[in-house]
């Protein structure tokens, strides 16, 4: 029986963990030439790529480029203002959590008097008083 290599040569054992010397990479030879890929994508940087894409939409006649995610919010904002319930819960939602003042509360000193009347009557702000000035 021959053997695959020549043992006058080489003591060279093969076995587990140890391939046949003519197998085995060369001196300064990576044995992942492409290496580990950088920065895989999973959905949040896809997201936030998409939702950074500019767009151009016409506000008031003009054409305006502005973020995906800019104009969304704007959307949402006119559908709020022309009556839609659940587009004003979510856009008051967003603000909550998205909108805080250095004490971490929400910052409502931008409403009217009147939308935290409206506000506190619905039940959608705590205090709930016309005098008081703030929730």
């Amino acid at each position: 029986m021959t053997e695959p290599y020549d043992t006058a040569l080489d003591d060279h054992k093969v076995g587990y963990a140890s391939p046949p010397r003519h197998s085995q990479f060369k001196a300064g030879q990576s044995g992942n030439p492409k290496g580990r890929p950088k920065g895989k994508r999973n959905v949040s940087s896809e997201l936030r790529d998409i939702m950074s894409l500019r767009v151009t939409i016409n506000e008031n006649g003009k054409r305006k480029r502005m973020s995906t995610m800019g104009a969304a919010l704007l959307r949402l904002r006119e559908k709020a203002l022309s009556g839609n319930l659940q587009a004003l819960q979510l856009l008051l939602t967003l603000c909550r959590d998205h909108l805080t003042d250095n004490d971490g509360a929400p910052d409502l000193r931008t409403l009217l008097e009147e939308d935290i009347d409206i506000l506190s009557g619905a039940g959608l702000l705590r205090g709930g008083t016309r005098d008081d000035k703030r929730p």
